[in-house]
């Protein structure tokens, strides 16, 4: 949109400093020859109505005013472009007897593809436009736009107006028109592209992104926004597909390399994410028959306070002793029927909660396949980032990630170290320390290369914790000088 906005302003300041160069005695004169043209013109008309040669003139004066360069003069009457096709029109009406055009008629419309009435509504939209009167800016772009339907400056800047009024509708449709009729500037491709993707409208955003690709095949920014929308709309295999073909075709691509890499690492996120769902749905069923289990354990309960408190009748020997016992039993069974209306209604949760897991069998299976492509996608990981270090070794994105897929494995080490108990320890522990310390000396060399390169604050305390684990005071003081 910058590039647009700049290119309405350069030819707004164009017109102007042509303007300026000219002799102001000279402009003057040209103001007042118009002015009176315009007077005698509205005088001819009201005294021979019907004559077509006249309503012509008069619009030509009115034109004359409109396409006029000094904006002060132009908008002495703003509506000038819009009266002079009106008499324009009147002249056509005039001069066409039973479908045939008479010479007067034939002019305008030549005049309509000299382009001279679009020309003056296009003068007026830049003026309006100077003034920060978008919206007036975009009624006259639109007029030139309909008036010279095949030109695509008018319908180029009618969309862009209609941008900055956000009428994103009229834009589309503008930019729309604009293709159609042979434009091709690449701000415009973009700029549809953008209210394509803002209207979650996923295939037009990338149909017009890959045209654009095909005008100007060179053009590596448009290849990033087509991979950039790939991702915005999780199509993650599409994008995967296009970056495996660039670094086919350019094995010196780093940036492609290491993005092929954080889109596998997005697919693994994603992969795991659905294994973790999985195990949701079955956690919930066995959360619930826990807490079915622990419901019958209290109706047990209650239900054995009741026999031994129905025991002790046995042993009233009064009518008021009696009557106490009974009321405690009676008690204790609502209890119990308490108990047991909450179970129902848990029960009734564990057939939902079963129902939503579906079969434990094809669930484990589904989570084995899943585990399996998520272990082959992270075993080759580290080779996208090689490839792209192998281009720029001082790439620093690729040497972070390198450090953080070994650090993240040994993250995960270090989870199951902590949720071990004693006895877990005596037999794994030390084994496990001995594979966290190979993990934290797999991802140091990198994560020191990337804070080589780039002193970043989250880095550094990243390093701190590896030291620390590593029990490298030497280079953990160095660091936190």
């Amino acid at each position: 949109m910058k590039k647009l906005l700049l290119s309405l302003f350069t030819v707004a300041l164009a017109m102007n400093t042509s303007f300026g160069q000219a002799d102001k005695a000279l402009v003057d004169a040209q103001k007042k020859n118009i002015s009176d043209a315009i007077k005698k013109s509205d005088e001819d008309v009201k005294k021979s109505p019907a004559k077509a040669r006249l309503w012509l003139t008069r619009s030509q004066a009115y034109l004359d005013l409109a396409l006029f360069p000094d904006s002060t003069f132009a908008l002495t009457n703003p509506e000038a472009a819009f009266q002079a096709l009106e008499f324009a029109n009147e002249a056509i009406k005039l001069d066409t007897k039973e479908g045939k055009k008479g010479s007067v008629a034939k002019e305008v419309d030549q005049m309509m593809v000299d382009k001279k009435f679009s020309n003056a509504f296009l003068n007026m939209g830049v003026v309006k436009y100077q003034g920060k009167d978008y919206r007036g800016s975009l009624r006259y772009m639109s007029k030139a736009s309909e008036v010279a339907p095949n030109d695509t400056i008018s319908a180029m800047y009618t969309g862009v107006t209609a941008q900055l009024c956000q009428e994103d509708k009229i834009a589309q449709a503008a930019y729309e028109k604009y293709m159609t009729i042979g434009g091709r500037d690449l701000a415009i491709l973009y700029g549809l592209s953008q209210i394509y993707k803002n209207n979650k409208d996923e295939d037009k955003a990338l149909g017009i992104i890959e045209k654009a690709i095909a005008i100007y095949p060179g053009n590596k920014d448009l290849k990033g926004e087509k991979f950039n929308m790939l991702i915005a709309f999780n199509r993650i295999d599409q994008a995967i597909t296009q970056l495996t073909q660039t670094t086919a075709n350019d094995p010196k691509d780093g940036i492609s390399w290491l993005n092929l890499g954080l889109l596998y690492e997005n697919k693994v996120s994603g992969l795991n994410d659905e294994i973790r769902k999985i195990q949701d749905k079955s956690f919930k069923v066995q959360e619930v028959d826990r807490r079915i289990a622990a419901q019958n354990d209290q109706i047990s309960a209650f239900q054995d306070e009741v026999k031994r408190t129905k025991a002790k009748l046995k042993t009233a020997s009064t009518p008021k002793a009696k009557a106490s016992v009974n009321s405690q039993v009676a008690s204790l069974e609502a209890k119990v029927k308490e108990l047991t209306e909450v179970l129902t209604g848990i029960q009734t949760e564990k057939v939902a909660a079963q129902a939503a897991a579906g079969d434990a069998a094809a669930n484990k299976a589904q989570m084995d396949e899943l585990t399996a492509k998520v272990k082959e996608i992270r075993a080759n990981l580290p080779s996208y980032y090689t490839k792209a270090l192998e281009v720029d070794a001082t790439n620093y994105d690729a040497l972070y990630q390198l450090g953080a897929y070994y650090y993240n494995d040994a993250v995960e080490i270090k989870k199951q170290l902590n949720g071990m108990d004693m006895n877990d320890y005596k037999k794994f522990g030390k084994d496990l320390e001995a594979k966290l310390a190979v993990k934290y000396n797999e991802a140091l060399p990198y994560f020191e290369r990337g804070f080589k390169v780039k002193k970043d604050e989250d880095l550094k305390e990243i390093l701190k914790q590896v030291y620390r684990e590593l029990k490298d005071e030497a280079k953990l003081a160095e660091l936190e000088k």
